[in-house]
């Protein structure tokens, strides 16, 4: 009914179609992608199978097939709930949610979850195995360094008291 009206030049639309006609729209491209978990750089897709070595310096998500060895030496690796890996792993920080058959080497941590299953030797600082995952191995939480006792600098002359006790 009534319009109000500005002194402001407005800027032409840089899409004049999607204003002019109501079935198009324009599509946010921020909306459109994927999202993935925070840190997580690569994944291998569930219809993925991959035989062979691994080698990344980015984090990476398993949801597929994997048979061999997997190494993030600085990187963490998370096998999905649908990840099979038959490997040997070693990474700076583990998840399991998946199947894992073959021992893990963890940096940092290694976490089985509830829907995870893990056959072989873990190997890691901190181990952590939730509710209802399930594991058959053995864990080494870093026993076997030997522990550096801190010892007392040695003075140049060692100190003497005496008590006198007068009579």
């Amino acid at each position: 009914m009534f319009e109000r009206k500005s002194n402001k030049p407005q800027a032409p639309d840089p899409n004049p179609a999607a204003t002019n006609s109501p079935e198009k729209s324009v599509v946010n491209k921020s909306t459109t992608t994927a999202k993935r978990p925070q840190g997580v750089l690569a994944v291998i897709g569930s219809k993925v199978k991959v035989n062979g070595d691994i080698i990344s310096s980015e984090d990476l998500l398993v949801e597929g097939e994997v048979t061999g060895t997997i190494t993030l030496s600085e990187n963490e690796l998370i096998v999905g709930t649908s990840g099979r890996v038959q490997a040997n792993i070693s990474a700076k920080s583990v998840r399991i949610e998946g199947e894992v058959k073959g021992d893990i080497d963890g940096n940092e941590r290694v976490v089985i979850c509830a829907s995870g299953n893990v056959q072989g030797n873990v190997s890691s600082p901190r181990v952590m195995l939730e509710d209802g995952g399930r594991f058959k191995g053995s864990i080494d939480m870093g026993g076997s360094k030997p522990a550096v006792a801190a010892k007392p600098a040695p003075s140049a002359s060692p100190e003497v008291h005496s008590i006198d006790k007068a009579g």
